[in-house]
This record gives C-alpha cells, sequence and structure tokens, in this order.
C-alpha cells in the first residue's frame, strides 16, 4: 500500500471528501488540521486531477518530509 500526502484548499468538507475517497477505495489515515494536509493509503495511484474540488496538489509520502 502506498502513502500520499495531499494539500488540502480552503473551506473543503471534510465529510465530504471522506465520502469520495471511501469511494474510490482510498482511506484516510490522518489529517493535520494545523497545516491543511491529509495523509491517504491507497493500492492504486492517487492523482490530485482525481480530486481537482479538494486538492491543490498529491504527492507520494518518500518518508523525506522536513519542516
Amino acid at each position: 500500500m502506498k502513502t500520499y500526502l495531499a494539500v488540502l484548499k480552503k473551506d473543503i468538507d471534510i465529510k465530504n471528501l471522506n465520502e469520495e475517497l471511501k469511494k474510490k477505495n482510498i482511506k484516510p489515515a490522518v489529517h493535520y488540521k494545523t497545516i491543511g494536509v491529509v495523509k491517504l493509503e491507497s493500492e492504486k495511484p492517487v492523482s490530485q486531477k482525481d480530486f481537482q474540488d479538494y486538492f491543490l496538489s498529491v504527492e507520494e509520502d518518500k518518508d523525506d518530509l522536513t519542516i
């Protein structure tokens, strides 16, 4: 299973997002509210194009995140 980090757009309804993710068999693992990022887990690739209403960008997590 691959892990992705997605940057949320402002004023997103998280309940609607979770429903959309569930339809596509994508598990929202963690929601970092302070920085507006969601960690996703999926067997299939996740693309920002599939969620243009919700995400500014989606990147595969490479365990090299630094702040």
